[in-house]
């Protein structure tokens, strides 16, 4: 699968950044929506306020925020994670945590407001290089079409993430999660998938869930 969806969709960029708070906000902006529009609101918020301190006192973000909607919530979401960053750490930076050990990383990282299990190995991966497997939406909805799941799987059982992790070669995981997520943004959707154009289709199991 990892090879078969590298020829398909080549790892696109996704929008996530090396600054780890930065990729944690983007992270937060990415959630219940498509990956389009947190990009737009991500680049917007980021023109009109250049600091996390100006975005932390930031007036209108609710306003900024509105297009990937829910943004009262995402806007208290933001707000929490970038005071919880500056009262744990002193600044809005999360560059404390590059050289600790990883597993402390991650520990501390599922520890700031809005960041789950798969929110902090995003920022694992794409913003401190560790070889991890982020599970996001699109990865468990493959993997249960595809038959790597059992139908009844539970998304927030942080086992899970655990056992799909060690399931991928860590050589494989950057690519392999960024590829299904971009098969799950075009092809693999939530609602009508192009199942007809689908490469996987003939391994896929979602006529029997």
């Amino acid at each position: 699968m990892a090879r078969h969806l590298q020829s398909v969709h080549g790892t696109p960029d996704l929008g996530n950044q090396a600054d780890p708070l930065s990729e944690g906000v983007y992270i937060l902006l990415t959630y219940q929506t498509d990956l389009e529009r947190a990009r737009s609101v991500y680049t917007s918020l980021r023109a009109r306020y250049t600091t996390w301190q100006l975005v932390a006192a930031a007036p209108d973000l609710e306003d900024i925020l509105r297009p990937s909607g829910f943004q009262k919530s995402r806007a208290l979401l933001v707000r929490n994670l970038l005071e919880s960053v500056r009262t744990r750490f002193g600044t809005y930076s999360l560059n404390a945590l590059r050289d600790i050990d990883e597993a402390d990383a991650e520990r501390e990282l599922r520890r700031l407001p809005g960041l789950d299990t798969k929110g902090a190995r995003c920022i694992r991966l794409y913003s401190f290089g560790h070889r991890v497997f982020p599970v996001d939406s699109n990865t468990f909805r493959i993997f249960r079409r595809y038959g790597v799941l059992k139908r009844d799987a539970i998304y927030r059982r942080r086992a899970l993430h655990n056992e799909l992790q060690q399931l991928v070669a860590p050589a494989y995981r950057h690519g392999l999660h960024v590829n299904l997520v971009a098969h799950g943004q075009t092809v693999c959707r939530p609602t009508a998938p192009s199942c007809g154009t689908c490469t996987l289709s003939r391994s896929c199991q979602r006529n029997l869930l």
